[in-house]
């Protein structure tokens, strides 16, 4: 009885020893696996598939592709931070809905040429992040040249066309003709015909067809590839030059230039002549309006030689040129002939004039216009030793004429002033 009294009080003891040690124990317990809940929570995941390392990126904007989530039961992803070459470039916000922005690897131009390696770092909501692996010895190669634009195509000839168009680019290698054909109604598809230099704004292709249609288009190109085309043009849909260019002599001083408009939608005409020191064409005069079929040049200079040629513009496009016209001018200036008259002689008319050449006439022309609406046509013509002229064929009605004298090939005086006789 006494042994069982002296083992309770034992346990007793020792149970009022344990108790605080095991509270200690299950609070320390509770901590514990507080701390292993947080420490296996939502942690976020990224992956990298291009650029990878070895790959090939430009100048500029490349789009990286990669996954990223969260983890399971995390509360979202918040944003990137994008590290090139170890050093912090930019960050990208988690989008609102939810779903993963566009990340670029944006490439200084001072990189050209050079490899580079970067690693994406993805944060959740709770602050916990993950880096992608590091992709390494990316190699940086120039950006696309900017397109050619402006293309414009002019007949060069019976069987070759210039091309011309604006060069947009810095970066450019050289540029690439590219051709279409359509032979007898069978198409020959684009192909390159050309590789050009930097730098070219023009270029001539030849041994064409009359009889067939080209179309063109040109890209710029570089280590990264071709440009965008340039806009394309057809030899089929230029219209036709002005035709039968005639030029004279007025003395020393001016040009007289004449052609036929065959245009129906023409805006204005340009009009070029070639420099006398580099025998290149030059533009002179760009006329004002349509439906022009003459111009003078009064920017000559005496004993020279010129040549002329005209084409036409419409809205889009400009035309082939009319075939070339090449005069000398005068030494000096000439009178023209004054003092004209007209009387009746036995149902005819005969003309008079002053001639004020200093015997530097050849001879001298007469043109007639019938009516108002008229055009003057020439109707004879004298030595150098007459002064007078029988019109022997006059008809009813209004009649006008004038005179002027001859000096060489296709060189003359101005005009006298017109006679106005009613018959």
């Amino acid at each position: 009885m006494l042994i069982r009294k002296l083992m309770i009080r034992l346990k007793e003891k020792i149970f009022s020893y344990l108790s605080p040690m095991l509270v200690i124990i299950g609070l320390l317990y509770g901590c514990v696996e507080s701390i292993s809940d947080t420490q296996t929570s939502t942690t976020p995941t990224i992956e990298v598939f291009s650029p990878k390392t070895n790959d090939t990126v430009k100048v500029g904007k490349n789009v990286i592709n990669y996954q990223a989530a969260d983890g399971a039961g995390g509360q979202g992803l918040s944003f990137y931070e994008l590290y090139v070459n170890k050093v912090f470039t930019k960050k990208y916000v988690q989008n609102t809905d939810a779903t993963n922005p566009i990340v670029y690897l944006e490439v200084d131009s001072m990189l050209i040429h050079t490899r580079i390696n970067y690693t994406l770092k993805v944060y959740n909501k709770t602050g916990k992040s993950k880096e992608s692996k590091l992709q390494e010895n990316i190699y940086v190669k120039d950006k696309e040249p900017q397109a050619p634009t402006n293309l414009i195509l002019t007949r060069y000839g019976s069987n070759s066309v210039i091309l011309k168009w604006n060069d947009n680019s810095k970066n450019e290698k050289g540029f690439e003709l590219w051709r279409r054909d359509v032979i007898n109604g069978t198409e020959i598809p684009f192909r390159k015909i050309k590789v050009l230099p930097s730098n070219t704004i023009s270029t001539i292709d030849g041994n064409l067809s009359q009889y067939q249609e080209y179309s063109y288009y040109v890209t710029a190109y570089n280590e990264s590839g071709p440009s965008i085309s340039s806009n394309v043009v057809s030899t089929g849909s230029l219209p036709d030059g002005p035709w039968n260019l005639q030029a004279e002599a007025i003395g020393s001083s001016t040009v007289h230039l004449r052609w036929v408009d065959f245009s129906v939608n023409e805006i204005a005409f340009q009009i070029e002549r070639t420099d006398p020191f580099t025998n290149e064409f030059k533009i002179i005069k760009i006329t004002e309006g349509p439906n022009v079929t003459e111009y003078y040049d009064n920017s000559v200079s005496p004993s020279v030689s010129y040549s002329y040629r005209v084409a036409y513009f419409t809205q889009t496009t400009m035309s082939s040129y009319s075939n070339v016209a090449t005069i000398t001018t005068f030494y000096t200036d000439v009178t023209a002939p004054t003092e004209l008259s007209a009387g009746y002689l036995n149902g005819a008319l005969q003309l008079s004039w002053k001639d004020n050449s200093h015997s530097l006439s050849k001879g001298t022309i007469v043109e007639r216009k019938v009516g108002t609406s008229g055009e003057f046509v020439e109707i004879g013509s004298v030595s150098s030793d007459q002064t007078s002229f029988i019109d022997y064929n006059p008809v009813s009605g209004y009649l006008y004429y004038r005179v002027r004298q001859i000096l060489g090939t296709r060189t003359f005086t101005p005009y006298s002033e017109i006679r106005k006789v009613l018959y």
